[in-house]
Protein backbone atom coordinates (compact mmCIF):
# COMPACT_ATOMS: atom_id res chain seq x y z
CA UNK A 1 0.00 0.00 0.00
CA UNK A 2 1.02 3.84 -0.82
CA UNK A 3 1.20 5.65 2.00
CA UNK A 4 -1.27 8.36 1.82
CA UNK A 5 0.64 11.76 1.71
CA UNK A 6 -0.91 13.98 4.56
CA UNK A 7 2.45 16.71 4.85
CA UNK A 8 0.02 19.09 2.83
CA UNK A 9 -2.44 18.78 5.25
CA UNK A 10 -0.33 18.63 8.34
CA UNK A 11 1.16 21.68 7.10
CA UNK A 12 -2.23 23.68 6.94
CA UNK A 13 -3.54 22.42 10.13
CA UNK A 14 -0.38 23.56 11.83
CA UNK A 15 -0.88 26.85 10.33
CA UNK A 16 -4.14 27.16 11.25
CA UNK A 17 -4.01 25.86 14.90
CA UNK A 18 -1.06 28.05 16.08
CA UNK A 19 -2.66 31.56 15.45
CA UNK A 20 -6.20 30.51 16.32
CA UNK A 21 -6.00 28.33 19.33
CA UNK A 22 -8.03 30.63 21.39
CA UNK A 23 -10.62 30.87 18.76
CA UNK A 24 -11.02 27.13 18.34
CA UNK A 25 -12.19 26.33 21.29
CA UNK A 26 -15.32 27.94 20.43
CA UNK A 27 -17.27 24.92 18.27
CA UNK A 28 -18.48 26.60 15.68
CA UNK A 29 -15.89 28.42 14.68
CA UNK A 30 -13.93 24.99 14.94
CA UNK A 31 -16.48 23.79 12.42
CA UNK A 32 -16.10 26.85 10.21
CA UNK A 33 -12.17 26.02 9.99
CA UNK A 34 -12.45 22.76 9.76
CA UNK A 35 -14.83 23.00 6.37
CA UNK A 36 -12.19 25.60 5.28
CA UNK A 37 -9.55 22.79 5.11
CA UNK A 38 -11.72 19.98 3.76
CA UNK A 39 -12.65 22.62 0.48
CA UNK A 40 -8.91 23.69 0.09
CA UNK A 41 -8.45 19.69 0.36
CA UNK A 42 -11.37 18.89 -1.88
CA UNK A 43 -13.46 17.07 0.46
CA UNK A 44 -17.17 17.34 0.55
CA UNK A 45 -17.95 18.47 3.76
CA UNK A 46 -21.14 16.62 4.03
CA UNK A 47 -20.80 14.00 1.38
CA UNK A 48 -17.11 12.51 2.16
CA UNK A 49 -16.03 10.43 -1.06
CA UNK A 50 -16.65 6.66 -0.09
CA UNK A 51 -12.75 5.43 -1.02
CA UNK A 52 -10.31 5.13 1.83
CA UNK A 53 -8.20 7.81 1.13
CA UNK A 54 -11.04 10.55 0.86
CA UNK A 55 -12.26 9.07 3.96
CA UNK A 56 -9.12 8.95 6.11
CA UNK A 57 -8.18 12.43 4.78
CA UNK A 58 -11.43 13.80 5.85
CA UNK A 59 -10.91 12.31 9.51
CA UNK A 60 -7.39 13.46 9.32
CA UNK A 61 -8.94 16.65 8.97
CA UNK A 62 -11.67 16.40 11.65
CA UNK A 63 -9.31 14.80 14.11
CA UNK A 64 -6.40 16.85 14.08
CA UNK A 65 -7.20 20.42 14.43
CA UNK A 66 -5.23 21.40 17.67
CA UNK A 67 -3.48 18.52 17.93
CA UNK A 68 0.26 18.38 18.73
CA UNK A 69 3.15 17.70 15.80
CA UNK A 70 4.02 14.10 17.12
CA UNK A 71 0.37 13.01 17.26
CA UNK A 72 -0.60 14.08 13.93
CA UNK A 73 3.29 12.65 12.74
CA UNK A 74 1.63 9.04 14.19
CA UNK A 75 -0.50 9.43 11.64
CA UNK A 76 1.61 9.52 8.75
CA UNK A 77 2.93 5.96 9.53
CA UNK A 78 2.11 3.69 6.70
CA UNK A 79 1.91 0.90 9.34
CA UNK A 80 -1.03 3.00 11.32
CA UNK A 81 -2.81 3.43 7.61
CA UNK A 82 -2.43 -0.02 6.95
CA UNK A 83 -4.05 -1.00 10.10
CA UNK A 84 -7.23 1.21 8.53
CA UNK A 85 -6.96 0.20 5.21
CA UNK A 86 -7.50 -3.43 6.31
CA UNK A 87 -10.09 -2.80 8.91
CA UNK A 88 -12.07 -0.46 6.07
CA UNK A 89 -11.39 -3.42 3.47
CA UNK A 90 -13.08 -6.00 5.49
CA UNK A 91 -15.47 -3.97 7.12
CA UNK A 92 -13.91 -4.97 10.48
CA UNK A 93 -13.01 -2.63 13.40
CA UNK A 94 -11.24 -4.84 15.55
CA UNK A 95 -8.69 -5.21 13.17
CA UNK A 96 -7.67 -1.26 14.47
CA UNK A 97 -7.45 -1.97 17.73
CA UNK A 98 -5.08 -5.02 17.51
CA UNK A 99 -2.73 -4.15 14.79
CA UNK A 100 -2.32 -0.42 15.41
CA UNK A 101 -1.89 -0.91 19.45
CA UNK A 102 0.55 -3.27 18.65
CA UNK A 103 2.64 -0.83 16.76
CA UNK A 104 1.99 1.36 19.21
CA UNK A 105 3.74 -0.43 21.35
CA UNK A 106 7.17 -0.21 19.91
CA UNK A 107 6.49 3.12 18.13
CA UNK A 108 10.04 5.35 18.13
CA UNK A 109 7.79 8.83 18.66
CA UNK A 110 5.42 7.07 21.35
CA UNK A 111 7.79 8.64 24.27
CA UNK A 112 7.88 11.70 22.55
CA UNK A 113 3.86 12.13 23.08
CA UNK A 114 4.23 10.42 26.27
CA UNK A 115 6.23 13.56 27.34
CA UNK A 116 3.33 15.61 26.50
CA UNK A 117 1.62 13.88 28.96
CA UNK A 118 -0.77 12.07 26.14
CA UNK A 119 -1.98 8.56 26.25
CA UNK A 120 -1.38 7.34 22.06
CA UNK A 121 -3.35 4.83 22.23
CA UNK A 122 -5.68 6.71 23.72
CA UNK A 123 -5.43 9.53 20.61
CA UNK A 124 -5.43 6.30 18.70
CA UNK A 125 -8.68 5.34 19.71
CA UNK A 126 -10.45 8.42 19.15
CA UNK A 127 -9.16 8.93 16.13
CA UNK A 128 -10.27 5.28 15.12
CA UNK A 129 -14.04 6.51 16.67
CA UNK A 130 -13.76 10.01 14.50
CA UNK A 131 -12.55 7.51 11.25
CA UNK A 132 -15.34 4.60 11.96
CA UNK A 133 -18.45 7.67 11.82
CA UNK A 134 -17.23 8.94 8.34
CA UNK A 135 -16.97 6.01 7.15
CA UNK A 136 -20.64 5.08 8.09
CA UNK A 137 -21.59 8.61 6.38
CA UNK A 138 -19.75 8.36 3.34
CA UNK A 139 -22.74 6.72 1.79
CA UNK A 140 -24.68 8.33 -1.35
CA UNK A 141 -28.10 10.56 0.18
CA UNK A 142 -30.45 7.83 -1.02
CA UNK A 143 -28.17 5.63 1.71
CA UNK A 144 -28.46 8.29 4.20
CA UNK A 145 -32.24 8.98 3.66
CA UNK A 146 -33.09 5.72 3.14
CA UNK A 147 -31.35 4.93 7.26
CA UNK A 148 -33.22 8.08 8.13
CA UNK A 149 -30.02 9.64 9.09
CA UNK A 150 -30.50 13.15 7.31
CA UNK A 151 -28.71 15.42 10.21
CA UNK A 152 -25.86 16.98 9.13
CA UNK A 153 -22.32 15.28 9.34
CA UNK A 154 -20.72 18.09 10.80
CA UNK A 155 -23.49 18.32 13.68
CA UNK A 156 -22.70 14.74 14.18
CA UNK A 157 -19.37 15.61 14.47
CA UNK A 158 -19.93 17.94 17.06
CA UNK A 159 -22.00 15.68 19.01
CA UNK A 160 -18.78 13.10 18.76
CA UNK A 161 -16.30 15.00 19.90
CA UNK A 162 -17.94 16.18 22.51
CA UNK A 163 -18.67 12.84 23.74
CA UNK A 164 -15.04 12.19 23.11
CA UNK A 165 -13.90 15.13 25.52
CA UNK A 166 -15.82 13.68 28.55
CA UNK A 167 -14.01 10.35 27.64
CA UNK A 168 -10.39 11.16 29.05
CA UNK A 169 -9.30 8.07 29.19
CA UNK A 170 -8.83 4.59 26.60
CA UNK A 171 -11.46 2.31 28.49
CA UNK A 172 -14.02 5.51 27.70
CA UNK A 173 -13.26 5.56 24.33
CA UNK A 174 -13.29 1.87 23.48
CA UNK A 175 -16.91 1.75 25.23
CA UNK A 176 -17.48 4.69 22.19
CA UNK A 177 -15.79 2.56 19.52
CA UNK A 178 -17.89 -0.71 20.44
CA UNK A 179 -21.47 1.90 20.73
CA UNK A 180 -20.54 2.50 16.87
CA UNK A 181 -19.32 -0.66 16.04
CA UNK A 182 -22.63 -2.53 17.06
CA UNK A 183 -24.16 0.16 14.54
CA UNK A 184 -24.86 -1.20 11.16
CA UNK A 185 -22.80 -0.80 8.29
CA UNK A 186 -19.39 -0.20 10.49
CA UNK A 187 -17.17 0.78 8.29
CA UNK A 188 -16.90 0.12 4.31
CA UNK A 189 -19.29 1.65 2.10
CA UNK A 190 -18.71 -1.34 0.01
CA UNK A 191 -21.46 -3.82 -0.26
CA UNK A 192 -18.67 -6.60 -1.57
CA UNK A 193 -17.07 -6.24 1.37
CA UNK A 194 -15.43 -9.96 1.60
CA UNK A 195 -15.39 -9.99 5.50
CA UNK A 196 -18.48 -9.84 8.04
CA UNK A 197 -17.28 -8.29 11.35
CA UNK A 198 -17.71 -10.33 14.89
CA UNK A 199 -20.78 -9.30 16.13
CA UNK A 200 -19.45 -10.18 19.24
CA UNK A 201 -16.95 -7.24 19.15
CA UNK A 202 -18.63 -4.34 20.90
CA UNK A 203 -18.84 -6.66 23.38
CA UNK A 204 -15.22 -7.09 23.15
CA UNK A 205 -14.60 -4.13 23.84
CA UNK A 206 -16.35 -3.39 26.67
CA UNK A 207 -14.88 -6.48 28.36
CA UNK A 208 -10.99 -5.58 27.49
CA UNK A 209 -11.57 -1.83 29.00
CA UNK A 210 -12.91 -3.41 32.29
CA UNK A 211 -9.98 -6.00 32.17
CA UNK A 212 -7.30 -3.33 31.29
CA UNK A 213 -8.78 -1.06 34.05
CA UNK A 214 -8.43 -3.58 36.59
CA UNK A 215 -5.21 -4.66 35.54
CA UNK A 216 -5.49 -7.73 34.02
CA UNK A 217 -2.51 -8.95 30.67
CA UNK A 218 -3.36 -10.55 27.77
CA UNK A 219 -1.26 -12.80 26.46
CA UNK A 220 -1.21 -12.53 22.29
CA UNK A 221 -3.32 -15.31 21.93
CA UNK A 222 -6.76 -14.25 20.07
CA UNK A 223 -9.25 -15.93 17.92
CA UNK A 224 -12.12 -13.86 16.31
CA UNK A 225 -15.43 -16.17 14.85
CA UNK A 226 -18.10 -15.64 13.09
CA UNK A 227 -20.12 -14.72 16.89
CA UNK A 228 -17.07 -15.70 19.31
CA UNK A 229 -13.76 -14.45 20.07
CA UNK A 230 -11.16 -16.00 22.49
CA UNK A 231 -8.13 -14.42 24.72
CA UNK A 232 -6.05 -15.75 27.34
CA UNK A 233 -5.80 -13.00 30.25
CA UNK A 234 -3.51 -13.01 33.58
CA UNK A 235 -5.03 -11.60 36.70
CA UNK A 236 -3.43 -11.48 39.21
CA UNK A 237 -3.49 -14.19 42.43
CA UNK A 238 -2.15 -14.65 45.92
CA UNK A 239 0.68 -16.25 44.50
CA UNK A 240 2.07 -14.80 41.08
CA UNK A 241 -1.24 -14.97 38.25
CA UNK A 242 -3.89 -17.60 36.72
CA UNK A 243 -4.40 -18.20 33.32
CA UNK A 244 -8.34 -17.21 32.25
CA UNK A 245 -9.59 -18.30 28.95
CA UNK A 246 -11.91 -16.00 28.33
CA UNK A 247 -15.17 -17.11 25.59
CA UNK A 248 -17.18 -13.96 24.56
CA UNK A 249 -20.69 -14.76 22.27
CA UNK A 250 -23.39 -12.84 21.25
CA UNK A 251 -26.22 -14.54 22.16
CA UNK A 252 -27.58 -16.91 24.46
CA UNK A 253 -25.42 -19.35 25.95
CA UNK A 254 -25.74 -23.02 25.44
CA UNK A 255 -24.79 -26.46 25.91
CA UNK A 256 -22.52 -26.14 22.71
CA UNK A 257 -20.78 -22.62 23.96
CA UNK A 258 -19.73 -24.56 27.57
CA UNK A 259 -18.30 -27.50 25.16
CA UNK A 260 -16.21 -25.43 23.09
CA UNK A 261 -15.15 -23.60 26.20
CA UNK A 262 -13.66 -26.93 27.56
CA UNK A 263 -11.91 -27.46 24.41
CA UNK A 264 -10.14 -24.22 24.16
CA UNK A 265 -9.36 -24.55 28.27
CA UNK A 266 -8.25 -28.45 27.33
CA UNK A 267 -6.29 -27.33 24.35
CA UNK A 268 -4.36 -23.85 25.90
CA UNK A 269 -3.62 -25.76 29.04
CA UNK A 270 -5.56 -22.63 31.15
CA UNK A 271 -6.26 -22.66 35.26
CA UNK A 272 -9.70 -21.16 34.15
CA UNK A 273 -12.54 -20.47 31.71
CA UNK A 274 -15.47 -17.97 31.40
CA UNK A 275 -18.09 -18.03 29.01
CA UNK A 276 -19.40 -14.27 28.95
CA UNK A 277 -22.83 -12.95 27.02
CA UNK A 278 -24.28 -9.44 27.26
CA UNK A 279 -27.43 -11.62 27.47
CA UNK A 280 -28.54 -14.25 29.04
CA UNK A 281 -27.42 -18.05 30.47
CA UNK A 282 -29.74 -21.25 29.48
CA UNK A 283 -30.28 -23.36 32.56
CA UNK A 284 -28.47 -26.12 30.94
CA UNK A 285 -25.03 -24.32 30.07
CA UNK A 286 -25.29 -23.18 33.89
CA UNK A 287 -26.28 -26.90 34.86
CA UNK A 288 -23.02 -27.52 32.06
CA UNK A 289 -20.65 -25.53 34.75
CA UNK A 290 -21.75 -27.20 37.82
CA UNK A 291 -20.22 -30.68 36.84
CA UNK A 292 -17.47 -32.13 38.46
CA UNK A 293 -15.91 -32.13 35.24
CA UNK A 294 -16.25 -28.71 34.51
CA UNK A 295 -15.53 -27.12 37.75
CA UNK A 296 -12.84 -24.89 36.24
CA UNK A 297 -15.39 -23.32 33.67
CA UNK A 298 -17.84 -20.38 34.40
CA UNK A 299 -20.77 -18.89 32.85
CA UNK A 300 -21.59 -15.18 33.39
CA UNK A 301 -23.09 -12.38 31.48
CA UNK A 302 -21.46 -8.85 31.22
CA UNK A 303 -23.46 -7.35 34.53
CA UNK A 304 -22.53 -10.53 36.61
CA UNK A 305 -18.79 -10.45 35.32
CA UNK A 306 -18.93 -6.58 36.14
CA UNK A 307 -19.84 -7.33 39.72
CA UNK A 308 -17.23 -10.48 40.23
CA UNK A 309 -14.76 -7.81 38.65
CA UNK A 310 -16.02 -5.17 41.69
CA UNK A 311 -15.74 -7.97 44.11
CA UNK A 312 -12.32 -9.05 43.08
CA UNK A 313 -10.95 -5.50 43.05
CA UNK A 314 -11.65 -4.88 46.29
CA UNK A 315 -10.25 -8.51 47.45
CA UNK A 316 -6.56 -6.70 45.94
CA UNK A 317 -7.31 -3.99 48.05
CA UNK A 318 -7.19 -5.48 50.71
CA UNK A 319 -4.51 -7.77 49.70
CA UNK A 320 -2.31 -4.99 49.44
CA UNK A 321 -3.02 -3.51 52.66
CA UNK A 322 -2.16 -6.54 54.42
CA UNK A 323 1.29 -6.79 52.25
CA UNK A 324 1.81 -3.49 54.07
CA UNK A 325 1.83 -5.25 56.99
Amino acid sequence: MIPINLDPIITAISAIARPAAPLLKNKLERDETVIKLLKKFNLDPEHPHPDFTSIYQYAFVEYGIGKPQPILQLFRQKEIQQAFRQAFDRNNPSILLQQGEAFLDGYALGDEIRELRIDPKREFAAFATVFIEVAKRSRTPADVLTNQKIDSLHKSMRTLHQRLDRLPTLTGIRTEIARLAAQESLLSAQESSTEIPCPAFGLAQQMKGWFETLGYDFEPYQIWGNAHFEWIVNIPARRGYDRILVRGIEGEAGIRDVTALRESVDTQRTDEGWLVTPRRISRAARDAVETRENRDLFCYTFDELLDEAADFREYLDWLESECRW
